[in-house]
């Protein structure tokens, strides 16, 4: 039996912490958009990617915010291999801040990561390893930061067309280890100019799972939720992925038997990847 003050003293120390979970509008429906979607081709260039989490929890009865960002440079290069591509993504900058009262994440060790694969044209990457800058693996949690960031493609889709994708992810974060399922629902809605540059504009639904457990603080912790969201991405003309954006809300509720409490947890992300010049 947990006597009153262990679990007032586990109530006060509990902080957890945003959880991520990185995803990929009806448009015209002009020339482009009655060609077939092309496959992936080979491209040079540098994204930016954009994170921002807003978290609000409710905790012995109080309201506690906090915001969450997360910016990473990367350069992706995709090569003819074959019948297939190769593909390689390394991380030449990345930071995190956070106005939760704890630190934000140390990215610093994802800097100079290169993950190194080989890709179908629809993007499924078969085969891949990831190592840090002096060419060590990395652990799979940090893997996980570095994996593709280009959605997924239904090679030959027309306008209307729909196709899913599902992602099931697996790591520790924040003292607990987290499980992270999401079916993605993409469509040819239509296509778009970006720069001057022609492109098929592809709108993206999703549904997900979240549960995970841990320990924070000395008090054991289970987590459990879902995942709703969609989102917009643009594929210029070669297949070059030309960038995307998404939103995401998680419902979840953490229990922590030690203390006899249960937190609602409500986590709003967006996400915005851009072709740099």
């Amino acid at each position: 039996m947990q006597s009153t003050n262990q679990r007032r003293s586990a109530r006060k120390r509990f902080v957890m912490l945003a959880i991520g979970v990185t995803l990929s509008a009806p448009y015209g429906r002009g020339l482009l958009a009655q060609s077939p979607l092309p496959g992936y081709g080979p491209t040079n260039g540098r994204y930016r990617v954009d994170v921002a989490t807003k978290q609000t929890q409710l905790q012995m009865g109080q309201s506690q915010a906090s915001v969450s960002t997360s910016n990473r440079l990367m350069s992706i290069a995709v090569a003819k291999s074959g019948s297939d591509l190769s593909l390689s993504i390394t991380i030449d900058s990345a930071s995190a801040t956070t106005t939760a009262p704890v630190p934000a994440v140390d990215m610093s060790s994802l800097v100079g990561a290169t993950l190194a694969g080989s890709m179908g044209a629809d993007g499924h990457v078969a085969t891949s390893t990831v190592a840090d800058r002096s060419g060590k693996p990395l652990d799979p949690s940090a893997a996980l930061s570095v994996r593709s960031i280009l959605p997924r493609l239904k090679v030959g889709a027309t306008l209307g067309t729909t196709w899913l994708d599902t992602t099931s992810t697996k790591g520790p974060q924040n003292g607990a280890v987290v499980s992270t399922m999401t079916i993605v629902t993409y469509t040819l809605a239509g296509d778009t100019t970006i720069a001057g540059a022609r492109g098929w504009k592809l709108t993206s639904t999703f549904t997900g799972t979240i549960e995970g457990a841990g320990n924070q603080g000395g008090a054991d912790f289970t987590i459990k939720g879902t995942i709703t969201g969609q989102g917009t991405v643009v594929i210029g003309v070669g297949g070059v992925f030309v960038g995307s954006n998404a939103s995401n809300e998680i419902q979840m509720t953490v229990d922590v038997p030690m203390a006899s409490m249960q937190i609602p947890i409500v986590q709003q992300t967006t996400t915005t990847i851009t072709r740099l010049p």
